[in-house]
């Protein structure tokens, strides 16, 4: 008797109802936190957020075609994915402005403490000048130069400006850019939240 009457309670109306409401529910976890996004998305509305670098939206994929480094070395384009990059691109020789920022993007590397190793420095110029003496005074910083056609067409893709500074993801896009007098202890702030928030690099 009792076994009769316990399967006639689970096949009452008011426990199809209270299926249906757990099932809506779900659908509701799952469903709406997409939609929200979609929406979102489709009407340009962001999360308010702040970075002192300018955004490049949609962040865009660098094609690396065959580089090497002063030391002849291969950078492919697994040396990219496997850090965050902090780009400059030197159009002409660097001369002293130029080696100043180089100074001050380490000085930007060393504060990020036990992160540093998790950023790699990158100088492109796609010159026919020398630039031994400084890869002897910063021996961790890569230096891609060289006047030919393909290191004129990588440093083509940052569309730079004399010593303009660039972030490039460790999936190899390039994501954000910060002009020459750029604020140090602002781009310090944006790799600091970068590397928190990333499961990458």
């Amino acid at each position: 008797m009792g076994k009769m009457l316990n399967q006639m309670d689970d096949k009452s109306p008011l426990n199809k109802m209270s299926g249906r409401k757990i099932l809506l529910g779900m659908a509701v976890i799952f469903v709406l936190p997409f939609t929200i996004a979609k929406t979102m998305h489709l009407l340009n509305v962001h999360p308010e957020s702040h970075s002192y670098g300018t955004l490049v939206n949609p962040p865009k994929p660098l094609q690396v075609t065959d580089l090497h480094d002063l030391q002849g070395k291969s950078v492919g384009s697994a040396q990219w994915l496997k850090k965050w990059n902090i780009v400059t691109v030197e159009m002409a020789n660097c001369l002293e402005p130029c080696q100043a920022q180089i100074h001050l993007l380490k000085q930007v590397n060393i504060a990020l403490d036990k992160d540093a190793k998790r950023v790699q420095r990158i100088l492109i110029a796609p010159s026919a000048e020398k630039f031994d003496a400084l890869q002897k005074q910063y021996p961790e910083l890569i230096i891609i130069s060289g006047a030919d056609a393909a290191t004129a067409q990588f440093a083509a893709q940052f569309n730079a400006a004399k010593g303009d500074v660039y972030l490039v993801d460790p999936l190899g896009n390039l994501m954000m850019h910060y002009p020459q007098d750029m604020n140090p202890k602002g781009m310090l702030t944006d790799l600091k939240k970068l590397l928190k928030n990333s499961w990458a690099g």
